[in-house]
């Protein structure tokens, strides 16, 4: 874990109340798993604010998803119980909240092909001689589906869990400000749900369309418009919730690009090329430095931009090979990708102590050394289920898992 801090070249004096916020960025199943296991490091060592009772959440992606389970009042305790261990009785989930395929959008492409087809049959004979057949080919295009996986599950399933008592499924009703953020497929501009011009969305629609990533979930359709991934944009989008007022903002982004010549010298991975890797980390890596190279000119503005603000971003070393050799859909190893995010984030805290004390103090927070002390500490110290309870949710969840495995199973076979 790497833990950049921007400290206020101006702190602001004699404010009553100093405003909190927190950042959260996409990244897959894995990316939001990850921001979990970061989070119980953080409310465990954090004294003087509760992260369910901050005052702004912004979240892209993965990250919407976190940041409005935040907001709702469902602590990283619960989140731990309902999304990585599985114990939650109330909430169950499985992967297929995530990996559903899209079958309505391959029969539609199916009811399409016939036609398509033979528009482009005639478009190649009646261009002879100077039509080549790939040319006349290119408007089979327009049947490919537009996403490998149906997203309206995980809609459906966050609606249900934001019915809940004493949560909601409206911004308006929200006691703090959250938004969420998301490209609209049209213009390429980034839209953030929960402000006035698009707080009458559903919250769930509005993770919907934040983690539509294109190729693999379809683009989302709200008030006419169609909406994918909010990282098309920004990574992180710090500065919404800078905007809103946030004096203190910590970020979390669990994307970084890999450092393989660093890999080795600490004897905790191997080095190589990721070349070695296939066509799927060149792409990873290609995407990974895409996405980071434009957080770090966002990051580097806000030092003039926002004098006044205290900023901490949290993430990834760059030779952290669980991080990027994890599939970012991996859905089996949540348990492992949860811990490595707790056990990082400890260290990095105990490792910047001295620096993080006088910042934190500016905003009533204290950081908590004793809890930092245990370095064998594991994440499920930090959630209290009771072992039967553990046992029962283990039994009812014994088709989940095996699905589980066999996805995981399935995505490596895809890789060799």
């Amino acid at each position: 874990m790497t833990l950049s801090v921007t400290a206020a070249s101006k702190p602001k004096r004699g404010k009553t109340r100093e405003r909190v916020g927190l950042a959260l960025a996409g990244g897959g199943p894995v990316g939001g798993i990850y921001e979990v296991g970061a989070l119980i490091a953080l409310d465990e060592a954090l004294s003087g604010v509760d992260l369910h009772e901050l005052d702004i959440y912004v979240g892209v992606s993965s990250g919407a998803f976190i940041a409005s389970n935040l907001v709702n009042g469902i602590s990283t305790s619960q989140m731990a119980r309902i999304f990585i261990q599985n114990t939650s009785l109330a909430h169950p989930i499985s992967p297929r909240v995530f990996l559903t395929p899209n079958i309505s959008g391959y029969l539609r492409s199916l009811s399409r092909l016939p036609r398509a087809l033979s528009d482009s049959l005639w478009q190649y004979i009646r261009n002879l001689p100077d039509a080549g057949l790939m040319e006349s080919l290119a408007s089979l295009n327009t049947i490919i589906p537009t996403g490998l996986f149906a997203n309206e599950p995980l809609e459906a399933f966050l609606a249900e869990l934001y019915s809940s008592r004493g949560r909601t499924n409206d911004f308006r009703e929200l006691a703090r400000t959250l938004r969420v953020v998301a490209t609209d497929l049209d213009t390429g501009d980034a839209v953030k749900f929960g402000d006035k011009d698009h707080d009458h969305v559903p919250i769930s629609t509005a993770i919907q369309a934040s983690t539509a990533l294109p190729g693999l979930y379809p683009p989302v359709e709200v008030d006419g418009r169609f909406y994918l991934d909010g990282a098309l944009k920004r990574t992180l989008h710090a500065s919404v919730a800078l905007d809103e007022g946030a004096d203190l903002l910590l970020c979390i982004n669990p994307i970084v690009p890999y450092d393989a010549s660093l890999a080795g010298k600490d004897g905790s991975s191997q080095r190589g090329k990721l070349t070695e890797g296939g066509l799927p980390v060149v792409l990873a890596q290609t995407f990974r430095a895409l996405v980071h190279s434009r957080m770090e000119v966002g990051m580097e503005k806000y030092e003039s931009a926002y004098p006044d603000r205290d900023i901490l971003l949290l993430e990834p070393d760059r030779d952290d090979a669980k991080m990027f050799f994890t599939n970012v859909f991996s859905y089996s190893s949540r348990l492992q990708i949860c811990q490595h995010a707790y056990e990082t984030t400890r260290a990095d805290l105990r490792a910047h102590a001295d620096t993080l004390r006088p910042i934190l103090r500016r905003h009533g927070i204290r950081l908590n050394a004793r809890a930092l002390k245990n370095k064998n500490r594991h994440f499920s110290d930090a959630v209290d289920v009771p072992l039967n309870v553990r046992q029962d949710a283990m039994r009812k969840n014994r088709v989940t898992n095996q699905l589980s495995d066999t996805l995981d199973k399935l995505q490596a076979w895809a890789r060799s």
